[in-house]
């Protein structure tokens, strides 16, 4: 046996040397660049919510300079960290000229993304009330409620108002509803400030319906452009808003007016606009399949009067033919022009102004 001693029995063979102690500091930059990022984040968004507050205000009092005053019976600003959030009570808008009235919800609730505050999404909570000295009182109900607006400047560019089980009461009747209605304007893409794009829609709607509740619903579409439209202000009453729109040289270019139900439709094109002694000038092109079977729906839908299904048959004799959707169809060609209507050579009679 070797004189060296032998190793301890149990004891390992080799032990690594201790390793270094790692410096804590990439975990203390890390917890820092946290922090910091984190309050410098709450700033931010507690100063831009506060010129968020100031930009309300300030559209508020431009509002209400144009006839429109805007109010809340409590009104409450949120969202941190990711969002701006407004939450009014019982929102409020007060017209101030000729017509005057006022109209009104529950609540509302509008959001806006931090990195995006120019688009507004807004629910509004039912029921609404709309008020005016002419019409009295009208209660309007929906399910769903909401409005998105997108700024350019210190106006709007974009709108769109969409509702679920939308429907307008008075006096306890019913004289409009519909499954789904919406409805969207902005200023056409490059073109000049007073050229709106404007579009509508209903689904499933109704007029006043009968006693046993019959009603066949219709489906509509409406898509236009509008040129030199004025800026809507409730100080000036609709007369004045129609003339300046025609001393301006405003037309209105039709691309299509739609309604269908009951296995019928109608469709009309055209551009219209007023002459000098504001009376309409243009051309309407209507188009209508299954007249019959549309006018009967309108009639049950409670959309129109009754004995109006009796001129049906005559219509199919005096229009031209055409069709709508594949669809055998008579085409109605109306000429509006000093003061005359026509459809194609045939005189209908004069016209009056429009104001």
């Amino acid at each position: 046996m070797s004189q060296q001693e032998a190793p301890v029995s149990g004891a390992p063979a080799y032990a690594p040397p201790p390793a270094a102690r790692r410096k804590p500091w990439f975990l203390i930059g890390l917890l820092a660049f946290i922090v910091i990022g984190g309050a410098g984040w709450t700033a931010a968004w507690f100063y831009a919510s506060g010129r968020a507050v100031q930009e309300i205000d300030r559209w508020m009092a431009a509002e209400a300079e144009r006839g429109r005053s805007w109010s809340c019976a409590d009104r409450q600003f949120g969202g941190f960290p990711f969002r701006f959030e407004l939450i009014c009570t019982e929102p409020t808008v007060t017209f101030t000229g000729p017509a005057g009235g006022s109209a009104k919800a529950t609540r509302a609730h509008a959001v806006a993304q931090v990195w995006n505050p120019r688009h507004i999404i807004a629910e509004f909570d039912g029921p609404g009330v709309i008020s005016s000295p002419q019409a009295g009182e009208i209660t309007a109900t929906w399910s769903l409620l909401q409005v998105s607006g997108v700024g350019r400047g210190n106006d709007l560019d974009r709108l769109s108002v969409a509702a679920d089980d939308y429907a307008l009461t008075q006096g306890g009747t019913v004289f409009f509803g519909a499954r789904h209605a919406e409805f969207h304007v902005r200023h056409t893409p490059g073109s000049d400030a007073a050229t709106l794009d404007i579009a509508a829609g209903v689904k499933g709607a109704t007029g006043v319906t009968t006693a046993a509740g019959g009603a066949a619903p219709i489906d509509g579409a409406l898509e236009m452009t509008a040129t030199q439209v004025p800026e809507w202000r409730a100080v000036l009453a609709p007369a004045a808003r129609l003339q300046a729109w025609q001393a301006a040289g405003g037309r209105v270019k039709l691309l299509e007016a739609r309604l269908s139900g009951g296995g019928g439709a109608m469709n009309a094109t055209g551009e219209i606009g007023l002459d000098p002694e504001r009376r309409p000038s243009g051309t309407i092109n209507l188009t209508m399949a299954n007249a019959p079977a549309l006018m009967s729906a309108l009639s049950a839908a409670g959309l129109m009067p009754a004995f109006m299904v009796n001129l049906a048959p005559a219509l199919a004799v005096v229009g031209m033919p055409g069709t709508l959707d594949g669809a055998p169809a008579s085409t109605f060609p109306f000429t509006f022009r000093d003061g005359r209507i026509s459809l194609g050579m045939l005189p209908l009679g004069k016209i009056g102004p429009a104001f």
